[in-house]
């Protein structure tokens, strides 16, 4: 009862695995087409290799049992193929994955470097402004100033003949420095608001993370490069995922027990005191093939034939029976 309910778990994680595989390789067939057309026969054909990968070791195995040598050494040609075919397949899937993986953590770290660069620039440049009065303020005393005489005498500053003038021009132009101090600080400082926004925003999704944080720790437990890691860990996937598609059903398939014919002794001879039965029966085993069924000695006939050799003993002891009891008939009648 156990072993029966863990076989049926082990053989429908199987068949979990083998869907899942057939989902890969589906994946990467699709990609290697050019057209929609093409796509989806590249991608069933996998399907359909991955499928017979799963059931022709046990074909094989059923033919070498069965004595057909030549169509079990056919089936595991077959079987070597699209298990080539279903490796190349999934080695590709893992590859492919593993690829996009990087490159998109790449492209967010890069992303996130130039952000900080920027960042790092736009914080210096409005370091460099120093403190100035905010534009509202520079922009009224400019129009307190521009209701003074001088502003018309020199006619706006473009005719600053005297020393006054000059001065009073002068500080025109100072604040109109500051004013432009201070716009420029506040499109510095959206800015760098814009790029601390942004930042926090790629780092939410995972920028500023190592590339591949599973190979990173295995190539520096191992010592290895982590491209050589990398191509390991796609093989190693690969490898598992066709391993149980093509041998799974394989391994956990239970033996089917040998048919047993029975066949029945001889009755007992007439006259035996001690009465029919079967006695000892011999089994005979034999080798239950794939096309052909054992022959079997039914049950049923074999008691009919029993029954008809009682009936036939039972009916010659009332004959040898009967002359004895008519001569004890005369007997009594004599006397």
């Amino acid at each position: 009862m156990v072993r029966g309910f863990w076989t049926v778990t082990a053989a429908a994680l199987v068949v979990a695995v083998t869907a899942l595989s057939m989902r890969m390789n589906f994946e990467f067939g699709y990609v290697l087409g050019t057209s929609a057309a093409t796509a989806q026969i590249f991608a069933l054909l996998s399907v359909a290799f991955d499928g017979l990968k799963a059931l022709l070791p046990l074909f094989v195995a059923w033919q070498w049992r069965d004595g057909r040598k030549l169509r079990a050494a056919a089936g595991l040609g077959l079987f070597l193929l699209v298990a080539a075919y279903g490796l190349a397949s999934a080695l590709g899937f893992a590859s492919h994955n593993r690829e996009g993986i990087a490159v998109g953590q790449e492209n967010l770290n890069a992303s996130l470097k130039e952000h900080l660069a920027d960042l790092d620039a736009a914080e210096a440049r409005l370091k460099a402004l120093g403190a100035h009065w905010i534009s509202g303020v520079i922009e009224a005393e400019i129009a307190k100033l521009k209701k003074d005489r001088l502003w018309d005498a020199t006619k706006g500053c473009n005719e600053a003949t005297l020393a006054a003038s000059r001065d009073f021009c002068k500080r025109i132009e100072t604040l109109r420095a500051e004013l432009a101090s201070a716009a420029a600080d506040a499109v510095l400082t959206a800015k760098v608001e814009g790029l601390k926004f942004k930042i926090e925003q790629l780092r939410a999704h995972g920028a500023g993370r190592e590339t591949d944080p599973q190979l990173g720790e295995i190539a520096r437990a191992a010592g290895f490069d982590i491209l050589r890691v990398r191509s390991a860990m796609n093989w190693l996937l690969a490898i598992a995922v066709e391993a149980v598609s093509c041998f799974g059903l394989f391994a956990i398939a239970w033996a089917r027990a040998p048919r047993v014919a029975v066949v029945m002794p001889t009755e007992e001879p007439a006259g035996s005191s001690r009465p029919w039965r079967l006695v000892n029966p011999k089994e005979v085993r034999s080798a239950a093939t794939l096309l052909h069924a054992p022959a079997y000695k039914s049950k049923r006939s074999a008691a009919r034939k029993r029954e008809q050799a009682v009936l036939k003993d039972g009916k010659g002891a009332v004959a040898k029976a009967l002359p004895r009891l008519r001569a004890a008939e005369r007997l009594e009648t004599e006397t």
